[in-house]
């Protein structure tokens, strides 16, 4: 499917342009208690929460008791601040991504004069939530990769805070709505698909 070519956009009033079996997709009753919830969310705080303001109201309609917050070291006073509140509603477990402090060398990782010599460890950060029993973990701010290996490992659901983007302030969708980003990336991956055409 490529749904992005799309521009009618019929499954939005819901004329499917394939067929499927949605419901049963939600037959795991947790699984239809967090459609709901999101649900609820949506239509009761549309443009009025922001997103750690919808984390919180999500995480009190599904009854969730303890948070897990996996974060880079670089977002240190950032994760300060959003434990600061969230521990107002729910008891908090946290872990930096240099947890266990790992040298590169041992893990095989590239190593780096612009980047320290510890290695971050986010299958061990997922482990440490998974022994503190969190109910929902959210993500702040690990490297791409690092925290797709988070997900992976992750025992609780997860929910992204922010991504990492050294480059826009954190901002990655910047790259799509700022034009000079957006046409220069644009020319990039022409020029990559072009170099890369006999390969196909």
């Amino acid at each position: 499917m490529r749904c992005d070519k799309c521009t009618e956009k019929p499954c939005r009033e819901g004329n499917a342009c394939t067929s499927c079996d949605a419901a049963a997709l939600y037959a795991d009753e947790t699984d239809r208690r967090m459609m709901r919830a999101a649900s609820e969310v949506e239509a009761e705080y549309y443009g009025e929460a922001n997103r750690i303001q919808e984390i919180i109201i999500f995480s009190q309609k599904m009854g969730y008791k303890k948070l897990g917050l996996a974060f880079c070291s670089a977002f240190s006073e950032e994760a300060a601040k959003l434990s600061a509140i969230l521990e107002k509603y729910f008891e908090i477990a946290t872990v930096n991504c240099k947890v266990c402090g790992v040298p590169k060398a041992e893990m095989g990782a590239m190593q780096s004069e612009r980047v320290g010599k510890v290695s971050c460890n986010p299958i061990e950060q997922a482990a440490v939530l998974a022994e503190a029993k969190t109910d929902l973990n959210l993500l702040l701010g690990l490297c791409v990769g690092h925290d797709a290996l988070f997900i992976k490992y992750s025992k609780a659901p997860v929910v992204p805070v922010a991504a990492k983007d050294r480059v826009l302030a954190h901002n990655p969708m910047g790259a799509l709505y700022c034009s000079a980003i957006y046409k220069r990336m644009t020319r990039e991956a022409s020029k990559y698909a072009e170099e890369h055409e006999s390969e196909a």
